[in-house]
């Protein structure tokens, strides 16, 4: 990548200076291609104090800023004020110093960070049906999704949906699955097909899906549907949760991974056993479908998860709080008393402490270890607070 960056100073004229930027950029990007232009184009260089009235004069709309400064010539100085300005005004601002170590490990992944957010705005999501009875705190404001975030939230209730048994049974549903008995996979491959349609007719980039109405009123089941449509990489949440639909799409965005959604089932001293009845299939290392825990009909997954290093993580219904724990799936359990797949996820005691004192909500997300610090990234961009423990 060739990065273009924009350098500002209290004089053009200033050789020196000039010339010892060009060495502080040149051992900040090292053997990789960057291109210093007069004209802005999202990553500011502040050479010296005094560029604060240029920085203000040359950003445009741009909603996105990274500025890179330095411990010389009142860089940081003028920085702090630059940021502060544009912070006031709504911009997302990054602050880099070229010159801390792993700088520049910092600053490709507020770019990836950067491009995530921007991957977002102008995605729809759809809550199908209503949000369950049960999630009293897991709703989010259309508008406020929609400042945030950029993403169009629709309400699509299921009467204007038609009906799921007026579809053909889904023949790529049904081939996920070769070894189920086609007879077995009928009335949920019909679900899975007026969801497929749903999403094609909407243009939709995520879905949350209230199927307890189908459960009570048909004994069929949404979990298959949902674990085929986050394996094809369209996120999927469960119950009409928002709060997990929106959660999915930023760790998606910003990892391309889609996470699992998940009950906390029981919490202990040092671990948190997580369970659904669905997950997307590519966490698996094996699965069994069963019926739904809940009702015991349909049909429902009931995987073996992949172990090794995991976050868990979580946004507020008001997009200014997340959770984020860190630990290990050390075991794919099989209780009786809990949905059917299942994961028992070492922690400490002070993580565990976190989520029975602290936490945002029952629904949580499960994803790789690998992709926690750009999570972490992503939500101080949006400027989103992480919730932490209170001090004993």
């Amino acid at each position: 990548m060739n990065y273009k960056i924009t350098y500002i100073s209290y004089s053009v004229d200033d050789q020196d200076l000039r010339s010892r930027s060009v060495s502080i950029l040149d051992d900040f990007f090292k053997d990789k291609n960057y291109k210093i232009q007069n004209e802005y184009g999202g990553i500011l260089f502040v050479a010296s104090g005094g560029s604060e009235q240029i920085a203000k004069e040359i950003v445009n709309e741009e909603p996105n800023i990274i500025l890179l400064c330095h411990r010389e010539s009142n860089s940081y100085a003028a920085t702090m004020e630059i940021a502060s300005y544009f912070r006031s005004e709504g911009k997302r601002v990054s602050v880099i110093d070229v010159m801390m170590t792993g700088a520049f490990e910092e600053f490709e992944k507020v770019q990836n960070v950067y491009h995530a957010v921007e991957l977002l705005s102008g995605q729809k999501a759809a809550v199908i049906g209503e949000i369950s009875d049960w999630l009293i705190n897991s709703d989010i404001d259309n508008e406020l999704v929609r400042e945030r975030l950029g993403v169009q939230l629709l309400r699509l209730p299921w009467s204007e949906l038609g009906d799921y048994n007026s579809c053909e049974p889904s023949k790529e549903l049904i081939n996920f699955f070769p070894d189920i008995a086609e007879k077995n996979l009928v009335e949920t491959a019909r679900v899975y097909e007026l969801l497929d349609r749903i999403i094609t007719q909407y243009d939709l980039s995520a879905i949350s899906v209230e199927c307890f109405s189908m459960v009570r009123n048909d004994k069929v089941t949404a979990c298959l549907p949902l674990a085929v449509i986050n394996t094809k990489n369209t996120v999927a949440a469960c119950e009409g949760d928002v709060c997990s639909m929106i959660g999915s799409m930023l760790i998606k965005a910003v990892s391309g991974i889609i996470p699992w959604q998940a009950n906390v089932a029981e919490i202990k001293h040092d671990s948190i056993l997580f369970a659904h009845c669905t997950a997307p299939l590519m966490h698996l290392t094996s699965f069994n479908i069963t019926t739904h825990y809940e009702s015991n009909c349909g049909t429902a997954i009931q995987g073996k998860f992949i172990k090794g290093e995991y976050g868990v993580f979580r946004i507020n219904n008001s997009l200014d709080k997340y959770m984020l724990l860190e630990g290990q799936i050390i075991e794919t359990p099989s209780h009786s008393f809990a949905c059917r797949t299942q994961i028992e996820f070492r922690t400490s005691n002070e993580q565990t402490a976190l989520l029975k004192n602290n936490g945002l909500g029952n629904h949580h997300l499960i994803f790789p270890a690998e992709y926690i610090s750009v999570v972490e990234k992503m939500m101080e961009v949006l400027q989103v607070e992480r919730v932490v423990g209170i001090k004993q």
